[in-house]
């Protein structure tokens, strides 16, 4: 049996110490929260999704103590870049530091992996968003729009018989307010199995967040202050979706 995990916004900050308590007391001590409960609860055979934020780091020596702290956690992990991930500038460089240390990196793009297959990108805030501004020079939502229909076709391809399909995304594919996107609609279209993403920090965002089942797709919040540094069970094969 392979069990899958969830959960983002690990925050670490190994190779420069911050504080985190700056943004509550719900990080405090976060890192041996978060090694206590993963360790816990996910076996050495299990695949763990990472959705984003994963370092403070900005900086391929900076970033290495927090990866390597990741490594010796259980279970195969994929990572996925955040808003906050600038160690990540380039994917290609990306994989370079971190696919010695045993992670699968994604950005628009899929893997397989134990019975299952996943896809991601970071995702933008939508142009039907309150919070949305646009960037003409970067159009971050045109490419992250595109880079998730790329990671959805590669999925589809990889995806034998009945064998569930993730997506894994930093930011939410739905609006601020819980209204549905571009991102949530292209989820559906691919018959998706579940979404996973990160994000958001704060009480309101949480109690706005669309989650569970919508037009066919199950949708989980990770963010690792929202699960209290808890990884999220989301699925486990032979196919069964936690209740």
């Amino acid at each position: 049996m392979v069990r899958f995990w969830a959960i983002a916004d690990t925050h670490l900050s190994f190779g420069k110490p911050r504080d985190m308590t700056r943004f509550g007391e719900k990080w405090r001590d976060h890192t041996e929260r978060l090694a206590a409960a993963w360790q816990t609860h996910v076996a050495p055979q299990d695949v763990v999704l990472i959705g984003g934020d994963i370092s403070w780091a900005s900086s391929k020596s900076r970033v290495l103590p927090d990866l390597r702290w990741l490594a010796e956690l259980n279970g195969t992990k994929v990572l996925l870049r955040g808003n906050h991930d600038h160690w990540w500038d380039d994917i290609h460089v990306a994989r370079n530091l971190a696919e010695p240390l045993g992670f699968y990196l994604l950005e628009g793009d899929a893997v397989r992996l134990g019975g299952a297959v996943i896809c991601g990108t970071m995702g933008h805030l939508a142009p039907n968003d309150p919070y949305y501004a646009p960037d003409p020079k970067k159009d971050r939502f045109s490419r992250e729009l595109a880079r998730l229909e790329s990671a959805l076709q590669q999925g589809q391809a990889l995806r034998q018989g009945g064998e569930p399909l993730f997506v894994l995304m930093h930011y939410p594919p739905f609006t601020s307010d819980g209204q549905p996107t571009a991102y949530s609609a292209l989820i559906a279209r691919y018959q998706t199995t579940a979404c996973l993403y990160g994000h958001l920090h704060y009480d309101k965002e949480w109690e706005l967040a669309r989650q569970g089942l919508h037009d066919g797709v199950q949708y989980y919040l990770v963010a690792a202050d929202y699960l209290q540094m808890t990884p999220r069970l989301v699925w486990q094969t032979p196919a069964t979706r936690p209740e």
